[in-house]
């Protein structure tokens, strides 16, 4: 008994510092990756924005994609807990603008695809929580960026 007390001490300091390593690099990853998200999503969102009259339909649509599949990716990153507030903030600030630019079509595009048969099953479960972040994020995004509209103006009326 008095051997198997003395490994437990040393045991779960192992075990500890496995756990605030863990902590630690996901902690880090999360919030790389959330950089990472709204750093690549500026391009083609920029590229949309400024060449929506001029490009071809087919160009159009595959940038409308990348900038789905990019929002998707954001609003899902943006739901952890663990993201700190500067890398939260980085990707609101792109998924606003990209809400902006793209509208209900984002939305539109992942209802159609979860309606879909061609879909096995698991992967609707999945769709259904990129629908149900893509919403709550929108309603977020509005009302955040609603409520920044009427601190300026009344920051503007106050100068």
């Amino acid at each position: 008994m008095d051997k198997l007390r003395a490994l437990l001490l040393p045991l779960a300091l192992v075990f500890g510092a496995i756990a605030v390593f863990e902590f630690g690099a996901r902690y880090g990853a999360a919030n790389m990756r959330a950089f990472a998200i709204a750093g690549e999503l500026q391009l083609p969102l920029n590229i949309y924005a400024q060449g929506q009259g001029n490009m071809d339909p087919a160009s159009k649509d595959a940038f409308a994609m990348i900038i789905d599949n990019g929002i998707a990716a954001g609003v899902m990153q943006r739901e952890l807990w663990y993201v700190s507030k500067n890398a939260k903030s980085a990707l609101d600030k792109v998924i606003s603008y990209a809400f902006s630019v793209r509208g209900d079509a984002i939305i539109e595009r992942f209802k159609s695809a979860e309606s879909s048969e061609d879909l096995p099953a698991g992967d609707k479960a999945k769709m259904a929580k990129i629908l149900t972040a893509l919403e709550k994020a929108k309603v977020d995004l509005v009302n955040k960026s609603t409520e920044m509209e009427k601190q300026e103006d009344v920051e503007t009326a106050q100068n």
